[in-house]
């Protein structure tokens, strides 16, 4: 995801960090967030190296 060795991603680590924190602050704010398909229904996008979720289905 990041790369790899000399060419790992620089910002990797801010990105990681900002995922946690604002993943923790979704949860946290709506804590009856659930998925409304399953994981099987979810559709991804994207080649070998990059790749996105098309939609996550969410209700709270």
């Amino acid at each position: 995801m990041f790369g790899g060795g000399p060419h790992y991603c620089l910002g990797a680590h801010l990105a990681k960090a900002e995922l946690t924190v604002g993943l923790a602050t979704l949860l946290r704010r709506l804590p009856g967030l659930r998925m409304t398909v399953s994981r099987d229904e979810l559709r991804f996008s994207g080649g070998e190296i990059v790749g996105s979720m098309i939609a996550l289905p969410v209700a709270w």
